[in-house]
């Protein structure tokens, strides 16, 4: 191999890389969450993981890896350096978030606006592609673009209301933070908005989904036109047809055959693992095998929507046989399951791929040429 130290094939070809980088990452997503019980892990646990992924994601998609600047450095100790610089900005924003907006307690509202800024993170990044910010230095567009999707975050979740628990069954609506609920005495700090937290999440979730659904597609049908492929008007165009598909797909699930906000996060965050599976461990194998984009993307799609099933028939399962069936009552249950697959899974996932470039593997050899149009 040009003088080079014969490497096995499988190492530097999907599936086989995928697979193994799969396997890594959810063993030790596994691992991480056998180490707590069921309250501590849905505590400041939860906000620190969450408080991770924006930065993730800038340092992944935005940065693409060459921020902060590890030249120089081989596999693992660049992925050691970048790891420890999101776990260090993760760290301040989870102390940020905890000390100055939960008051001292990593409770359901903070982890929900944790969420909220994953998800205007990614549409930031990747509909948008950091404008109005793309022209600033490297660092500078990426820290400004993390800065808007906290603010604008804290405004989305001021929609929400926390005050009851609308959906537990079988007695219907119950106190979650307003007087008589498990967190009363946090009452004054969280949003008591016009929107049931439950349905707006499960909505804004939804929405999420088909950014990464269309990410998939090569942002396909707007890519068939080269001006809507322009900042701003791409970011705008996108976000606003994410937002009315994830509202067709709310009103299916929710409204058309009743499933229950929660439960229906958990279906959508369940395709999100099968989905996110394939473009990171994957790096879009196999649709990236077919002569058509859009016919490979349709193709992971629906492989994904598998993936999600079994995902959520066996990870849910053995969160329960980890947790015990006394405390995952409802929502805890919901939030266990959740935080196992896109808490710790997608977080591992986004740093082993890009950050580790699948370490102790070959590093991963540059895409092939694209077919001679002679």
């Amino acid at each position: 191999m040009d003088g080079m130290t014969p490497t096995a094939s499988w190492t530097i070809t999907q599936p086989w890389r995928g697979l193994f980088g799969f396997v890594i990452t959810l063993v030790v997503s596994m691992i991480v969450t056998s180490i707590f019980d069921l309250q501590t892990y849905l505590g400041t646990f939860t906000t620190f993981l969450m408080s991770n992924v924006p930065i993730l994601a800038v340092i992944g998609a935005g940065w693409a890896a060459q921020y902060p600047s590890t030249e120089g450095f081989p596999q693992p100790w660049k992925g050691f350096l970048l790891t420890a610089f999101v776990l260090f900005i993760g760290g301040l924003v989870c102390y940020g978030l905890v000390n100055f907006l939960a008051g001292g307690a990593g409770t359901p509202f903070i982890h929900v606006q944790a969420i909220c800024t994953v998800i205007t993170t990614f549409f930031l990044v990747i509909a948008f592609g950091m404008w109005p910010f793309q022209k600033m230095s490297l660092p500078g567009k990426g820290f400004m673009t993390l800065i808007l999707a906290y603010i604008i975050a804290w405004l989305i979740s001021k929609l929400f209301n926390f005050s009851m628990l609308s959906f537990a069954a079988p007695t219907g609506p119950v106190p979650f933070y307003a007087k008589g609920g498990p967190l009363a005495a946090f009452a004054a700090l969280a949003p008591t908005g016009p929107f049931r937290w439950e349905c707006a999440l499960a909505f804004y979730f939804c929405a999420v989904i088909c950014l990464f659904s269309f990410v998939t597609l090569g942002f396909w049908p707007f890519s068939k036109s080269p001006n809507l492929m322009k900042q701003p008007t791409m970011g705008f165009v996108v976000t606003i047809s994410c937002l009315v598909l994830g509202c067709i797909i709310y009103l299916i699930g929710v409204s058309a055959l009743g499933i229950e906000p929660l439960r229906f996060l958990l279906y959508a965050i369940s395709y999100a693992f099968g989905l996110l599976m394939f473009l990171f461990m994957f790096q879009t194998w196999p649709g990236r095998t077919l002569k058509s984009p859009v016919a490979g993307g349709f193709l992971n799609i629906v492989l994904s929507i598998i993936v999600g099933i079994l995902a959520y028939h066996v990870l849910g399962p053995w969160c329960y046989s980890h947790f015990g069936a006394e405390g995952m009552k409802y929502p805890l249950d919901i939030f266990a399951i959740a935080n196992l697959m896109l808490g710790c899974a997608f977080p591992a996932w986004a740093m082993y791929s890009p950050l580790w470039d699948f370490w102790p593997l070959p590093p991963t050899p540059p895409p092939p040429a694209p077919p001679s149009q002679a």
